[in-house]
């Protein structure tokens, strides 16, 4: 009987081992915001309610002035209003298919978040940050020309098929959940291609959306576990009983 709830005990302390140290979950790539909210729903999330900061590059001006190309933007504006520090701007390139990729960062410390790219580099301190539990990747096109993104690591490893390339009016979306509390540093590379001058106002766009609240839902087989501890638990009680 000891033992029966000794080793019952040992089941339902992995399990929530296991959940408080989830690893890492890559949903499969949304090609609509509609399914990708639906998506975020059915694990607890509502944006722009969770949603805790957007950090983005974009197709602007290819210029030192008027639009920015890049930037960190927080509550309440997001990105409706201007990023955090001074606009990032960027040379895109001028030829389809020959522009170059340009690595990014996103660091988080602590509470601080920190997103760098080119010459931009914008930090934001909020307790919310500590709290963030996913990142959803958005790729945009609305249009002639592409958003591609590639080489996203985690922590140095790399994600499994993270290759994103939204084109001619589409997008790609995918979410990273089970992020623990810490220090984390995501880096990969994005760029713009079109086709004649650079679509302004956003036609082309990457996002990274950080994200609070996500619900992991553990795997079947944890489940499984942890029934079967219960009722190892509650057949040892009858048999003491």
């Amino acid at each position: 009987m000891t033992i029966l709830r000794a080793a019952a005990l040992a089941v339902v302390l992995s399990a929530t081992a296991g959940a408080a140290n989830a690893a890492l979950v890559q949903s499969q790539t949304f090609t609509s915001d509609a399914a990708f909210l639906t998506y975020l729903a059915n694990n607890g999330v509502t944006l722009p309610a969770n949603e805790v900061f957007v950090a983005q590059t974009r197709s602007g001006n290819n210029a030192g002035n008027g639009t920015y190309e890049a930037g960190l933007h927080i509550p309440p504006g997001f990105t409706n209003v201007g990023p955090v520090g001074t606009p990032g701007q960027m040379v895109w390139g001028n030829n389809s298919g020959n522009n170059a990729w340009k690595n990014f960062s996103l660091t988080r410390t602590g509470s601080t978040i920190t997103f760098a790219i080119g010459s931009y580099t914008g930090s934001w301190t909020n307790a919310a940050v500590a709290d963030l539990d996913a990142l959803g990747f958005r790729a945009r096109s609305t249009g002639n020309g592409s958003t591609q993104i590639r080489n996203l690591a985690f922590d140095g490893t790399a994600l499994a098929d993270p290759t994103l390339d939204a084109f001619n009016s589409g997008i790609e979306i995918f979410v990273l959940s089970g992020i623990d509390a810490g220090d984390f540093t995501l880096t990969g590379q994005t760029r713009l291609n079109w086709s004649g001058s650079l679509p302004g106002n956003s036609q082309l766009g990457f996002q990274i959306k950080g994200i609070d609240g996500f619900a992991v839902v553990p795997e079947p087989a944890t489940l499984g576990l942890l029934g079967a501890g219960l009722v190892g638990l509650g057949l040892a009680r009858r048999r003491r009983s």
